[in-house]
């Protein structure tokens, strides 16, 4: 038997894990699920450690880091999230993997074998054997990703083909099936793609976010932000789009942690 404690503040992200440890190692007990730094610390200080933590890094109510400050953790833990810059800190942190979301199911494989294996009883080196390849992962996660981003696209305007570079992009929005281009300055252009997927695919994600299914929108455009009901929030875009962009209450947190990235 397993015992797995989730700490995890996105419901729906929670219930996928769940439910991919389940299909990985059916005899899983998850202990747990929680949400934030707070009820984890209190969660860890009145029961026996788990056998193994899986961890968001963006909780609710800030970085999992703070926990280990607050107090020890035992436990080997497998960090997830959405960005990759938090790599050295969770392998100071008893990190023994690193999955960025979304989660795949293979990717869960792989770590809970790799946790499994740690586990064996062994001879204790003078150097852990995984050493080099977590110093790998590390480097390779510090290196500067190589220039993958497309830099221009062609717009339709007025029946002539015309190069805008990445830099002038507002946003990018489709409606009717229409994928449009919309410039800092207010031009918009029609684009010969099938979907904004197709476009998510090919922008630097540290400058580009996925608002929802319509709107696919860049940091500069953003005039500001604007709390919504239902703990929800209003980007307001600049220029302003046809349609209201409204981010989803799971989607805030990734918004905020994504704008405060450097």
């Amino acid at each position: 038997m397993l015992r797995v404690l989730l700490v995890e503040d996105e419901r729906a992200a929670a219930r996928t894990l769940q439910q991919m440890l389940q299909e990985c190692q059916p005899a899983t007990e998850v202990l747990a699920l929680l949400n934030s730094v707070r009820s984890t610390a209190q969660w860890l200080a009145e029961h026996p450690a788990p056998d193994l933590i899986f961890m968001d890094i963006h909780l609710a109510d800030g970085t999992c880091f703070e926990l280990f400050k607050r107090t020890a953790v035992s436990s080997p833990v497998i960090f997830t999230t959405a960005y990759d810059q938090h790599a050295l800190e969770a392998f100071r942190s008893n990190g023994i993997d690193y999955l960025l979301k979304p989660l795949a199911l293979p990717d869960v494989q792989r770590s809970l074998s790799k946790f499994d294996a740690l586990r064996q009883p062994r001879p204790v080196p003078p150097i852990p054997p995984d050493l080099s390849e977590l110093l790998r992962t590390m480097q390779l996660l510090q290196s500067p990703a190589p220039a993958t981003y497309r830099s221009s696209w062609l717009g339709t305007f007025k029946n002539k083909l015309v190069p805008v570079a990445a830099e002038q992009v507002a946003y990018f929005s489709i409606r009717h099936g229409a994928v449009t281009l919309t410039t800092l300055d207010g031009q918009r252009y029609l684009l010969d793609v099938a979907s904004l997927d197709e476009l998510e695919a090919e922008v630097d994600p540290r400058q580009f976010f996925r608002g929802n299914r319509q709107i696919l929108f860049a940091k500069r455009s953003i005039a500001d932000l604007e709390p919504y009901y239902n703990h929800r929030l209003l980007v307001n875009l600049t220029p302003a789009p046809s349609e209201e962009v409204v981010i989803s209450k799971p989607r805030v947190s990734e918004l905020k942690a994504w704008l405060s990235a450097r």
